[in-house]
């Protein structure tokens, strides 16, 4: 399961969100993304350091475009569908997209985003296994 590994990136590691995700999904599904290639989605964490979109979520998004498209994005069928797939079930699932809303929900003193992480995961996992049939 991905939601495995984030406890080793996020709290052991000390990873932002944005990071521990794609690094999750990077190491489950052998995505061919170097660590130099990891640092495009560090400014992501934290809702962009701004408490907006949530990190986690544009870490599943970064990683699921290194997934599906070839060439461009806009030439990738239903990617921009499937996109926003995601982002409605992790909307669902959790609540809101927001960071800010999303720390009031589930962060705590010891542990920060890590159950945030976790679900975010787990949206990721079951998009993947409807997608997969």
């Amino acid at each position: 399961m991905l939601k495995d590994r984030a406890r080793d990136y996020f709290i052991e590691k000390d990873f932002n969100c944005a990071e521990t995700v794609i690094r999750c999904i990077r190491d489950e599904y052998a995505l061919d993304i170097s660590e130099d290639d990891l640092k495009l989605v560090s400014g992501f964490g934290g809702g962009m350091g701004c408490g907006q979109t949530c990190g986690a979520l544009c870490g599943l998004i970064a990683a699921y475009g290194k997934m599906a498209v070839k060439d461009r994005a806009h030439a990738t069928a239903d990617f921009g569908k499937n996109c926003g797939a995601i982002c409605g079930a992790f909307n669902r699932a959790l609540g809101s997209m927001q960071c800010a809303q999303l720390k009031k929900l589930y962060s705590s003193q010891q542990n920060r985003c890590l159950k945030t992480v976790e679900m975010a995961l787990d949206v990721f996992e079951e998009f993947m296994a409807k997608e997969n049939g």
